[in-house]
């Protein structure tokens, strides 16, 4: 055949019966370019209850107010490139201290200001209702940034309501050194923060921070509940949507379902009980 008309004559039309969207609730989100943590640990999370589409903003790596802020001005392009003509049910944007320097509302908008109205999310607007989810007040804080990042983390977790008991830095001035702390920092960071700290709860900040597959260790070690950046996001993300997430084996957040904050006390006295 050597005429597109020839070959049209060769060609079969078919039809097709267009399927409903898969099942299962749609997240999307705006990365870093620097992350490389988050969608490692969202891809063991999300099992046949959600699916991610996923773009990513350019960031500088320096652990700077400054540098947070213009993380801003390329948060909606980033969001426009997501899946273009898929609906999502849900926005997310993976940075637990940009979203302390922009603004939760600020960052909302920018993520759905082409996507409908749709509920967003972000690690730190997350870890907020986490800790009111497991009826938490006073926070011991794990963090690996520098100073003038700790200190708005900590002024805007005063001035929610919660009380900061104790606020540990890593002092990190990279983004991308963040996703090198090792397991034993974590746990050696945390014995030295959380004994006689009277915590009710420990948050490990930071989505490039490798501390999901260590939650239930941390928890059955120092008998505590955890949210890290990473869980935080992906249970708001499905909260916001009318869905439990669950996700045995990532600490309580992820497997709480319905259970109450009560219940929570009395699973975490059982978990007491069985190591003593």
């Amino acid at each position: 055949m050597n005429s597109i008309e020839d070959f049209k004559q060769f060609e079969v039309p078919l039809t097709y019966e267009a399927a409903p969207r898969i099942n299962r609730t749609h997240i999307g989100l705006v990365q870093l370019s620097t992350d490389h943590s988050l969608e490692m640990d969202w891809a063991k999370l999300l099992g046949t209850q959600a699916a991610v589409f996923s773009s990513r903003v350019f960031y500088s790596s320096e652990m700077t107010p400054e540098a947070l802020d213009r993380i801003a001005n390329g948060i909606s392009e980033a969001s426009d490139l997501i899946a273009y003509g898929l609906p999502m049910d849900v926005m997310a944007f993976g940075c637990t201290s940009a979203s302390i320097i922009i603004g939760e509302e600020r960052v909302a908008g920018l993520l759905t200001q082409n996507r409908g109205d749709i509920p967003a999310t972000n690690p730190w607007t997350a870890a907020q209702a986490a800790f009111k989810h497991l009826g938490a007040k006073k926070i011991a804080v794990f963090s690996p940034y520098p100073t003038d990042v700790n200190f708005p983390l900590y002024q805007q977790l005063t001035n929610a309501g919660f009380e900061v008991v104790v606020l540990g830095s890593l002092g990190i001035e990279r983004d991308t050194d963040i996703t090198t702390v090792s397991k034993q920092s974590m746990l050696d960071a945390l014995e030295k923060i959380l004994p006689n700290s009277g915590a009710d709860l420990v948050f490990m900040s930071c989505t490039n921070l490798r501390v999901l597959d260590h939650i239930q260790e941390i928890e059955d070690r120092f008998n505590i509940p955890v949210v890290c950046s990473n869980s935080a996001m992906f249970w708001h993300a499905m909260h916001l949507t009318g869905k439990a997430a669950s996700c045995p084996g990532y600490g309580h957040l992820l497997n709480l379902g319905t259970t109450t904050p009560v219940d929570l006390d009395r699973i975490m006295n059982t978990d007491a009980e069985a190591t003593a």
